[in-house]
């Protein structure tokens, strides 16, 4: 019986030891192929324009191509759910959102939770804001509620998803003023949408700078919890006591990395995020933000997810 057991004893040690020892030769060995990068979104927007100019930097650190392939749709879901049944090797890479990750799944229409991955990045922050025409009679939220409590008459809202309809109506449960929300794709048509005056208000994600750098629209608030790159002195959401929401766009894989690749994944990603080629770019379109590691966008992800599911409730 001594004898089996220590046989037996004996196996497990060499399995064990030749599972890490293949798990280090893996590690010391990566990258050793191209890497894919799916991009949960059209190509020439600027989500891709992010994707690969930081390409440019991570490919050098890695002395590998970053192949792109493009998933769009339903938010950046597409690709995220199609890296999810890819191998957790490394070779596989998704650009999507943080609310491709935190509220997505919340909706109960995807295949994936956000602990199906491994974060490795947040490269940018969208400037996610609520605008309106500078021409109205208030200039920021409260004075735009405090009108709408005054009058009675509801506010036409232009919504580009789920997750702005859902701070809405939290903002309608504590104020009882009444949005009509109207369903607008794409930054572009909202901007069309708002100087038309077809909506009273609308989110924008970064193109209406322009347009209050013009002195056409103003900054009503900050869609998250922080302060816009481009008009700081706009209150935020979370400041006014609303669900707040964060369009940051993250870099992440499937879960289950080994330690040696996500460590070095991360340090390189972490690095081209810094490089000045990449934040020559965010900075020109106001979304330049510290780069978060890995830990810093898993713990942003999952406030964002804590802060929806109070809204739901």
């Amino acid at each position: 019986m001594r004898l089996i057991a220590n046989l037996v004893g004996s196996a497990l040690v060499t399995a064990l030891s030749f599972g890490v020892g293949t798990q280090l030769a893996f590690s010391e060995d990566y990258p050793n192929k191209p890497i894919e990068m799916i991009i949960g979104f059209k190509p020439g927007g600027f989500s891709d324009a992010m994707a690969r100019k930081i390409s440019e930097p991570l490919s050098e650190k890695l002395g590998q191509t970053i192949v792109h392939t493009y998933k769009g749709g339903a938010g950046g879901s597409i690709a995220a759910t199609a890296v999810k049944g890819k191998p957790a090797d490394g070779y596989n890479l998704v650009v999507a959102t943080s609310l491709t990750f935190a509220f997505n799944p919340l909706q109960g229409k995807v295949t994936y939770t956000k602990d199906d991955y491994d974060y490795l990045l947040t490269m940018a922050r969208f400037e996610g804001a609520f605008v309106a025409l500078a021409d109205k009679s208030w200039k920021d939220f409260p004075s735009m509620i405090e009108d709408a409590k005054k009058t009675g008459t509801p506010i036409k809202f232009g919504s580009l998803g789920p997750a702005d309809r859902l701070q809405m109506d939290a903002v309608s449960a504590a104020t009882g003023v009444k949005f009509i929300p109207l369903p607008i794709k794409g930054g572009a048509n909202m901007m069309q949408s708002i100087l038309g005056g077809h909506v009273d208000f609308g989110m924008s994600g970064g193109p209406h700078v322009q347009y209050v750098k013009s002195g056409e629209m103003v900054v009503l608030a900050a869609s998250g919890a922080d302060k816009l790159n481009a008009t700081p002195d706009a209150p935020t959401m979370a400041s006014l006591g609303y669900p707040a929401v964060s369009y940051n766009s993250v870099i992440a894989a499937p879960k289950g990395l080994p330690d040696a690749v996500k460590a070095r994944l991360e340090e390189a990603l972490v690095a081209s995020a810094n490089d000045k080629r990449f934040q020559e770019l965010v900075n020109k379109r106001f979304v330049g933000i510290p780069p978060m590691n890995g830990a810093q966008t898993r713990e942003s992800i999952d406030k964002i997810a804590e802060s929806m599911k109070a809204s739901m409730n």
